[in-house]
């Protein structure tokens, strides 16, 4: 192959990547304001799963909620859980914790559950790293709503797991602008008092420390996004999930 064409293949293959990445650009982006443009519109909305609430039926099997934002929309389940639980998700892409403490009682204490699985915070913690002037007062709601999540969870009757929050990844240069990396800092303080609330019916599933570790930010191959987590990431959480899970079962050795 002669200089000129081999030059025309890599710059073929360079525009290739180029539209590539662009398209998932504007295909995330899209969905990004499509989920925030909701949320402009019901901010609040605590009967948002009222209809689907009023029609779940009991399974035969103990019930286990996922609620919280889209990182719960998106947790899968795995081995015995998803055979032996009746799992229901009640995750609304795009919401803060204050957002959806609003819809705790309806969408978890009500559906009396035998688990709840609550993650939430990454919305909080990356809006409070971009409006330095709240973040205090943002960080100190995260905290605050994830203990009340486990406590009324934990006085219900029902045994909590609260999920550490996972560290974003790397932004990519189209994301910069509108970041802070602030928000790694934010979120190992939430991280470190979330870990602090475990107690007899509150567990901590630690998925920062199993998906990140003692590295900065969660590695690419865990994201699809700078907050969102791939298939991978979901299946490492769900094996660990259902490890949890297994002692609380009915029967289950103690």
């Amino acid at each position: 192959m002669n200089w000129p064409a081999a030059a025309l293949v890599v710059l073929s293959l360079l525009c290739l990547l180029l539209a590539g990445s662009l398209t998932s650009a504007v295909m995330g982006a899209r969905s990004f304001f499509q989920d925030r443009s909701e949320l402009r519109l019901r901010p609040i909305d605590p009967g948002r799963f009222a209809e689907a609430n009023r029609a779940l039926q009991s399974s035969g099997k103990d019930r286990i909620v996922i609620f919280g934002d889209s990182r719960a929309h998106q947790t899968t389940v795995s081995g015995d859980t998803a055979s032996a639980w009746q799992v229901v998700s009640r995750g609304v892409s795009g919401e803060s914790s204050v957002q959806a403490s609003y819809r705790f009682q309806n969408d978890v204490i009500d559906l009396r559950p035998r688990v709840v699985l609550i993650v939430t915070g990454i919305n909080d913690a990356v809006a409070a790293a971009n409006l330095p002037g709240m973040e205090r007062a943002a960080v100190a709601n995260l905290k605050a709503n994830v203990s009340r999540f486990a406590q009324e969870a934990a006085a219900s009757g029902a045994v909590a797991i609260v999920s550490t929050i996972v560290r974003p990844t790397t932004p990519r240069l189209i994301r910069r602008p509108f970041w802070s990396d602030r928000v790694y800092a934010l979120i190992d303080e939430v991280n470190a008092y979330i870990r602090g609330l475990a107690a007899d019916n509150v567990l901590i599933l630690d998925a920062d420390a199993l998906l990140v570790g003692d590295k900065t930010t969660l590695p690419w191959h865990l994201a699809t996004d700078e907050v969102h987590l791939s298939k991978e990431a979901h299946e490492l959480l769900a094996a660990r999930l259902d490890e949890m899970l297994r002692p609380l079962r009915p029967g289950a050795a103690h």
